[in-house]
């Protein structure tokens, strides 16, 4: 009796087991069927590329000064207006001289007096009537008579207030009749034929820049007329605050448009350099690494990690990692994985080619 239920139990086991392999046999392979994803493609090429490296800029003048006094006398004429442009040496303020006018009349006069008893010693010397030491005596009192009259004369000078240079003048602020002092401020002078701009720029860009190195300035205020100057110095030093190094140049202002204090766009291009730029949309990135689809000969990708450049106008420099030719995929990126199979729907290569070379023409005339 048992033996016949051990049988019946092991027979409906049997049965079961084979409905189970049917069933599965049945049943479709979703792993097989899965669908290739559609992307569209471009072919990585060389192209010329313009950097342009863009910065503020504040203008000061190429030269400016406070004009002081030097002596303590009052204002006995005044030679300027307001915001004059003057040139190097010309008077601006007189000083009252009067009393340095009568000292050095008497000044002259003590000097031919001291000269006249020179000529009469120097004849009795040579006759041997008097001692060598009489006549080394007047010679010093000659030359002190000398340095007198010198002395009074700079004294003259100083009360004659000049230009210092070429410039235009600031406001007035004296009168005549002021009692001027030595540090009184009389109007201050500033030379913006040409116009010094500071700027700073990354620290990695520190090794470009150079004296002598061409840039453009631009201002809101002059409806973005184009002002050229020249690199004229390139601070040793990195700042360890911003990682960024002071720059200063120098640009012709000839016209006197610009205006000390102004804020300036600066551009300075580079030399020009083959590279391999791609669309941004292609790069995608794992914390600080970055990385794009490879497209095989078998129609899958290849995830492939890359060194990037400068991006601009939507498009990313590739210096590392990817050469002329290879194939990678710009659109579809975000739902790939490594070594997925792909069907390729489009091929932008040619458009790219256009787009990528009118962005570069662009830049170049922008720099000119």
């Amino acid at each position: 009796m048992k033996k016949k239920y051990y049988a019946a139990v092991a027979t409906i086991l049997l049965l079961f087991g084979v409905v189970c392999i049917w069933q599965k046999s049945l049943k479709p392979n979703h792993a097989n069927d899965k669908k290739a994803a559609a992307v569209s493609v471009m072919a990585v090429f060389k192209s010329n590329a313009t950097t342009i490296l863009k910065a503020i800029g504040s203008a000061t003048s190429n030269e400016f000064v406070d004009i002081t006094s030097n002596v303590t006398q009052r204002v006995s004429s005044i030679h300027f207006n307001d915001c004059e442009y003057v040139k190097k040496g010309q008077l601006l303020i007189q000083l009252n001289i009067d009393k340095k006018i009568a000292e050095k009349k008497q000044a002259k006069i003590n000097l031919l007096e001291q000269q006249r008893e020179l000529h009469r010693l120097e004849a009795l010397k040579q006759k041997k009537i008097i001692p060598e030491k009489d006549y080394d005596i007047q010679k010093t009192r000659l030359l002190n008579a000398q340095a007198k009259l010198d002395e009074i004369n700079a004294d003259i000078r100083d009360s004659s207030i000049v230009a210092p240079f070429d410039g235009i003048l600031g406001i007035r602020k004296v009168s005549v009749g002021a009692l001027l002092t030595p540090g009184n401020v009389v109007t201050t002078i500033d030379d913006i034929d040409k116009l010094k701009v500071d700027f700073t720029l990354p620290e990695k860009y520190s090794l470009l820049l150079k004296p002598g190195l061409k840039i453009t300035a631009k201002c809101i205020a002059t409806a973005e007329k184009k002002f050229e100057g020249d690199i004229l110095a390139v601070v040793p030093r990195v700042s360890a605050v911003s990682r960024s190094i002071s720059v200063r140049a120098l640009i012709d202002n000839r016209d006197r448009l610009l205006k000390p204090g102004m804020m300036l766009k600066i551009s300075i291009r580079l030399k020009d350099r083959e590279t391999i730029r791609i669309p941004e949309r292609a790069l995608s990135s794992i914390g600080e690494r970055h990385y794009v689809f490879l497209l095989l000969n078998s129609n899958r990708v290849k995830l492939q990690y890359v060194t990037i450049g400068e991006r601009e106008d939507g498009f990313v420099e590739i210096e590392k990692n990817l050469k002329s030719g290879d194939k990678i995929v710009i659109d579809g990126v975000n739902k790939l994985s490594d070594n997925e199979l792909v069907t390729v729907v489009r091929d932008e290569t040619a458009e790219l080619i256009q787009i990528i070379n009118k962005s570069t023409q662009n830049n170049q005339k922008e720099a000119l």
